[in-house]
């Protein structure tokens, strides 16, 4: 199995407009948080009960520094 490889954080706040929770398009009832670029591409998703597992999160900005550090390299 191939080792995951992320984007450094730096690289990743420059690449990530936005960070949308939303339902999954395809399982009812299943949220996640879908990542887009600047030019409004979706370009990864997160299951959102995963990344709440991980962190204690007050405010939806922490979540989506969490995010950050976790963009797939094949994204860019």
């Amino acid at each position: 199995m191939d080792e995951r490889r992320y984007l450094p954080y730096e690289q990743a706040k420059k690449i990530v407009a936005e960070v949308v929770e939303m339902e999954h398009p395809a399982e009812d009832g299943r949220r996640i948080f879908n990542v887009y670029n600047h030019r409004g591409q979706s370009i990864c998703w997160f299951d959102a009960e995963e990344v709440e597992s991980e962190i204690d999160a007050q405010e939806f900005e922490e979540v989506k520094d969490h995010i950050l550090h976790f963009i797939p390299d094949w994204t860019v």
